[in-house]
């Protein structure tokens, strides 16, 4: 066994008490990428962006999350983000991010008569044993213009730096580009949204 001197050993105690007197979070922030910005995943999500708007209250803030449909953890963060809908409005903008899936699903979603029901649907059924998800006909069948926006939507989350899905952005009262993902709690959303 390595002896440790005097020095050694205050020191370490030292560094012990600073620990424990520092605060410990509840849970993880958003993993902000070095490369991300929020400012133009904002401007270029409300610009370009074809999403899925939550129904509600006219007027409320807005907050843009870029998911795929066959992602487990934008299922979770969906789950979450439901309770905030009367206050915020989610902007669901389907990516193909993860596989062969997830541009027809995405497609499939979008051209819904009430494309908020299906995905509710859809996000309801992601747990089945066979089949993640909603079903989707022919991809041939697809119109390929609507498969186009689920291209630009992806297109926009990487050129703005994104490199996950699920991935949020609010744009705060203070004007400032909050970045949220699947990891954010209930409460830590509550204060991001600005409702607590």
């Amino acid at each position: 066994m390595k002896a440790i001197n005097r020095r050694q050993a205050i020191l370490a105690g030292l560094g012990l008490a600073v620990a424990g007197a520092i605060p410990q979070a509840s849970a993880a922030p958003a993993s902000v990428p070095v490369i991300w910005d929020g400012k133009k995943m904002w401007e270029s999500f409300e610009k370009e962006a074809t999403g899925i708007h939550t129904k509600g209250p006219a007027g409320r803030p807005k907050a843009y999350v870029a998911f795929d449909t066959q992602c487990r953890d934008c299922w979770h963060a969906h789950k979450v983000l439901e309770a905030f809908t009367d206050r915020i409005e989610i902007i669901y903008c389907p990516i193909s991010f993860m596989n062969i899936h997830s541009e027809p699903q995405a497609t499939t979603i979008l051209i819904s008569k009430d494309p908020e029901a299906a995905l509710a649907e859809h996000f309801k059924h992601y747990t089945d044993v066979d089949f993640p998800g909603i079903r989707y006909p022919a991809v041939e069948t697809l119109p390929v213009d609507v498969r186009d926006k689920v291209w630009t939507n992806t297109k926009l989350h990487r050129r703005a730096g994104c490199r996950a899905v699920p991935y949020g952005v609010f744009k705060n009262s203070k004007g400032e580009y909050v970045p949220f993902d699947e990891r954010l709690t209930a409460e830590e959303l509550e204060k991001l949204f600005e409702l607590k």
